[in-house]
């Protein structure tokens, strides 16, 4: 159980409004604040000490919400800034946000509870389960057929099922909505989710995946889905915040952030609503994500009267392709795995993470598009003060380049890794003030690049690695992070 002692500071001078549930370590937690470490540094550069106020001023991001557990408690939850400018509701720790995918991991719950109850198969063909509409081949992609190789539950939760459309835009608030079957076929504001490779190949993220899931949840129990989780999901767990309606109740609705774009100002329709509920459609709050993953820890710990059985939590757990449980990403914590989620919608970046045999977590909420950058460096200080070594801070030991040696990289990088992007995505590199830097397609400022060797260069914004290819003395391409392949074109 999650407790905590309420409590209410306020900053008027400005727009920043702060409310904390929880007293405990209120030293720590100004630490915290006053503190926050970049993502990625320089070995040997000045690193001035930044507050959080001052980098979501710097980032135009108006309101951030965080929530730490420690040893299976609560240790601190504390909302910053503005939740709506024109009504000047402040964020505080019971502040509502959208979680975008984080809601993956919480839906399938509730796939898996049908399992346990009898209802479904995890590895037997989702059609014997749904009527009216079916999982289907595209018609491009007749090789691919779904009676030689049926689509499984578990191929839809660990994203391998080879279906489409990777995500859902919304739709404006007061919208009329489609229904799930009618966002599956198409006659909402996405693409049909077909099969468009073998299912059980090879992972590929599709939010098209979890609204077939969401469909079998409400034909199999015959309930909308929103209130099956609530009843068999949410409320178990103590989740009394959170909800997957699209109405939402009036206690909740009052308690809602508005979205923000990433200049900072608010959305003129407010947020957007999505029927693609098991994919973006959860509305929470940083502590009621934390009741979710302390329950999950509770049951691996041995609790005997968890939503659900340890042995399906080992199965959610289990590293499938691409290091992808059933629903959440898991991943190498020093020692330990932990299992976490990132959430984007329209106006709101959220990322959690936690522990899976230990009982840690953090969560980071954000009302803006621009807030990517900061959640990453909250992240980086959450996990350097609590110990935990879910993000890492990095550290770029740069060698020096002479402007003359830099100036071969410069050039224009078509990317021919397929991202989903509408059109060219062309990547222009430059040498300003004798650094290299790089600038992206739909972004407004160059990152700069730093050399670790010839080839390898990391982003002092993202910290991600740029690995540039060679044909003798002339740059042919890079590789960013590892996967994204892109080749020069002028």
């Amino acid at each position: 159980m999650l407790k905590g002692k309420p409590k209410t500071i306020f900053w008027c001078s400005g727009v920043l409004i702060v409310s904390s549930l929880f007293t405990a370590n209120s030293h720590g937690q100004q630490s915290i604040e006053n503190n926050i470490q970049k993502g990625v540094v320089i070995a040997g550069e000045q690193q001035p000490p930044s507050s959080l106020v001052e980098r979501m001023q710097e980032d135009n991001v108006p309101g951030v919400s965080i929530a730490v557990l420690k040893d299976g408690k609560l240790a601190w939850a504390k909302g910053f800034g503005i939740a709506n400018s024109k009504t000047k509701q402040e964020i505080d720790a019971n502040t509502l946000f959208q979680a975008g995918s984080i809601s993956k991991p919480i839906a399938a719950l509730a796939a898996l509870k049908i399992v346990e109850q009898g209802k479904v198969a995890l590895d037997e063909n989702v059609n014997n389960y749904l009527s009216g509409w079916q999982v289907e081949s595209s018609s491009s992609n007749e090789d691919h057929s779904t009676e030689q190789n049926p689509v499984t539950l578990r191929q839809l939760l660990s994203h391998t099922a080879g279906l489409s459309v990777h995500g859902f835009p919304g739709y404006a608030t007061g919208s009329d909505l489609p229904s799930t079957v009618e966002v599956l076929q198409g006659k909402g504001n996405t693409d049909p989710v077909e099969v468009t490779m073998t299912p059980g190949s090879e992972w590929r993220y599709s939010g098209g995946g979890y609204t077939v899931m969401q469909l079998v949840v409400e034909q199999v129990t015959g309930q909308s889905f929103a209130d099956f989780t609530d009843q068999t999901i949410l409320r178990p767990m103590g989740m009394t915040s959170s909800t997957f309606q699209h109405q939402l109740p009036k206690e909740l609705k009052q308690r809602t952030s508005a979205a923000f774009d990433g200049h900072g100002k608010m959305y003129s329709v407010v947020y957007n609503d999505y029927p693609e509920k098991a994919a973006a459609g959860l509305w929470t709050t940083p502590s009621d994500i934390l009741r979710y993953a302390a329950h999950m820890q509770e049951i691996m710990l041995g609790k005997q009267n968890g939503i659900l059985k340890k042995t399906t939590l080992e199965q959610i757990f289990s590293k499938h392709q691409n290091n992808w449980g059933l629903a959440p990403v898991i991943f190498d914590v020093d020692d330990e795995l932990g299992f976490g989620h990132g959430g984007k919608n329209l106006g709101f970046t959220n990322e959690f993470n936690a522990l899976i045999s230990k009982q840690d977590g953090v969560v980071v909420m954000a009302n803006g598009d621009n807030a990517g950058k900061l959640i990453h460096e909250v992240m980086v200080t959450l996990s350097k003060r609590y110990n935990i070594g879910f993000t890492k801070q990095k550290v770029i030991n740069a060698v020096a380049m002479s402007k003359q040696d830099l100036a071969v990289y410069e050039g224009d990088y078509l990317m021919l890794t397929d991202i989903n992007y509408d059109g060219d995505f062309i990547s222009r590199v430059r040498v300003v003030d004798d650094e290299l830097t790089i600038i992206n397609p739909s972004v407004d400022k160059a990152a700069r690049l730093f050399p670790e060797s010839r080839s390898k260069f990391v982003s002092a914004l993202s910290g991600t690695d740029f690995s540039f290819n060679f044909d003798g003395s002339e740059v042919i391409g890079f590789t960013a992070a590892g996967r994204f392949e892109s080749k020069k074109i002028k």
